[in-house]
């Protein structure tokens, strides 16, 4: 049935949310995220099972049979009666139920037109020199129940607090008023989002990775970068995402970290949880193993951190997971417990104060984000792709355009393959395709992964590099497109392999004598360790001398370092 959208009305947001004066929004870092109502559905936590709240919603006119679990455990949605569809009518009709369930909210509208429902679950951010005494009065007085984390995700002063509240209007009011008190930072619900996963899969075989080399040389250049650097295996990508098949036999992986409650290990959960394992191939594919595709980093390793399950409605895959920020959040402080350098986000998510402050923390603690501008083709790119503490990727055609979908505009840093991508598929029967691969598809959701994996290839050549020092590597070697310089279409331009390599790597990287020129002693020693172990002669530290070190001997030809 299609649902109908509709803003709350001024009247109706002073009527159920007098204590905020901001009308129905939420409260991000001192803005108001404006929200509406979707009028045909609310939401119902049952912790002990549907069995009662149901009896409940049958009294009351629901039919029951109209239920949608949410991949959020314990939670469901259901038809609002047919003669209490209006915003006010389902509105107050969610009121009234507050006191026969455990909880109940509106589905609100988030300023994306996606479904946002608020949880009893508090979020709560103080300022640093509060101290916790006076932080846990302000809790007690306001928001009472129990602090279920304290330094919540890594983050210093952010309490996880689960309240006694049991409507979601409630909630508003209460985030609201805690906003407002001196000494906090944010206060939001630990509210179930709709993630969107950036991809629009397609018919038409392109079997070829055109993104790491083709004839017109649209490309970032790949076998040129392996020359120099294939990727270390202790440089780990975390694929923050709705999973990735764990052992792909295409894929250089380890076990990652489910934080959505719903599969250990951090691989799919259902028949739609797909996306990860595609997104995950094209930082980190395995290369020369006689099998389907290469990543563009595939030496380095990948490990899934799960912060969703895909919506699956009935069977049919929407292309939408169901995610909470402390999920989000969660995984982004153990990117950086768990050694990771790098993440990759190929989603959009609604503005959250406690995302992006966990964004923001990982960064300062050496990790840095990529992550997917959006597939709208509007001028202006999503979040958390807008935050100024994540690279932001657009996606690229094959014919060096932009990819006439990419999002771009203020904030986009860099643009990369995009359009018409081969990459790694659940095997077997699962996933997109037939088969261990997925050909045909568009998406920013691949371009973000391989700027990761090019920025896992500098980190490899460099590990005493940071953030900063890896983004003003890519930015400065990208490929200029459209005006010159940094412009809102091409960000920083087309990124290169090769070239970011190259800012890092020795001026001759033929020379494997060591003393500053590259000529027949060089030649000599490859050839003379042809097919061992190295280290002498192995120029890329692939594990073996072979053709790649006698390419970089050849390409270096008489250079002096």
């Amino acid at each position: 049935m299609r649902q109908s959208i509709v803003m709350l009305s001024l009247s109706l947001a002073g009527a159920v949310s007098t204590a905020s004066g901001q009308g129905l929004s939420y409260n991000y870092f001192g803005e108001q995220i404006p929200l509406g109502v979707d009028a045909t559905r609310i939401a119902i936590f049952a912790p002990d099972g549907v069995d009662a709240a149901e009896r409940a919603l049958s009294r009351r006119g629901v039919d029951v049979s109209t239920r949608v679990a949410s991949a959020i455990e314990g939670w469901s949605t259901y038809e609002v009666p047919a003669e209490r569809r209006t915003v006010e009518g389902a509105t107050f009709f969610a009121m009234d139920l507050a006191a026969d369930v455990s909880f109940v909210s509106p589905v609100f509208i988030d300023q994306r037109t996606m479904p946002l429902i608020m949880t009893p679950d508090l979020i709560i951010g103080f300022d640093e020199t509060l101290p916790d005494e006076k932080a846990e009065a302000i809790i007690e007085a306001m928001a009472p129940g129990q602090i279920l984390d304290v330094d919540f995700g890594g983050l210093d002063n952010v309490y996880r607090v689960r309240t006694s509240l049991t409507h979601g209007l409630d909630v508003l009011e209460v985030t609201h008023a805690l906003a407002s008190r001196p000494g906090v930072k944010f206060a939001e619900s630990d509210f179930i989002v709709k993630g969107e996963s950036f991809f629009v899969p397609n018919d038409p075989l392109f079997m070829d990775l055109w993104g790491l080399d083709q004839a017109n040389d649209q490309d970032m250049d790949a076998p040129e970068a392996w020359d120099l650097e294939m990727g270390d295996s202790s440089v780990q990508v975390v694929i923050l995402d709705v999973g990735m098949q764990q052992g792909h036999p295409d894929l250089n992986d380890i076990p990652g970290m489910d934080f959505s409650g719903s599969v250990a290990g951090g691989g799919p959960a259902n028949e739609c949880d797909n996306h990860g394992t595609a997104v995950a191939g094209c930082v980190a594919g395995v290369i020369n193993n006689g099998i389907g595709i290469s990543g563009i980093a595939p030496g380095c390793i990948v490990k899934s951190g799960k912060i969703g399950t895909s919506t699956s409605f009935f069977g049919a895959c929407l292309g939408t997971f169901d995610s909470q920020p402390s999920m989000l959040v969660s995984a982004l402080n153990w990117s950086v417990s768990s050694g990771a350098r790098v993440t990759n986000s190929s989603f959009g998510y609604t503005n959250s104060a406690s995302v992006t402050s966990a964004y923001a923390n990982a960064r300062n603690n050496g990790v840095i984000h990529f992550v997917a501008t959006g597939n709208g083709g509007t001028s202006s790119i999503s979040y958390p792709a807008s935050l100024p503490t994540v690279v932001a990727v657009g996606a690229m055609a094959a014919s060096g355009n932009r990819a006439t979908f990419s999002q771009y505009g203020v904030g986009l840093d860099i643009s990369a393959p995009g359009q018409l991508i081969t990459s790694t598929d659940r095997t077997g029967s699962n996933g997109y395709q037939a088969g261990d691969y997925v050909d045909g598809l568009d998406g920013t959701s691949f371009a973000s992964p391989y700027a990761a994996g090019v920025a896992a290839l500098v980190i490899s050549a460099d590990p005493s590099l940071t953030v900063d020092e890896v983004e003003q590597i890519l930015y400065s070697t990208a490929v200029d497109r459209g005006v010159s310089g940094y412009d809102t279409t091409f960000g920083w331009g087309f990124i290169n392999a090769y070239n970011a390599l190259l800012a890092v790597a020795p001026a001759c990287p033929g020379d494997a004598t060591g003393d500053g020129m590259v000529n027949f002693d060089d030649l000599n020693v490859v050839l003379t360790n042809w097919g061992t172990a190295g280290p002498d002669g192995d120029l890329d530290d692939s594990g073996t001398v072979d053709f790649d070190d006698l390419n970089a001997v050849l390409t270096a030809w008489d250079s002096a370092c």
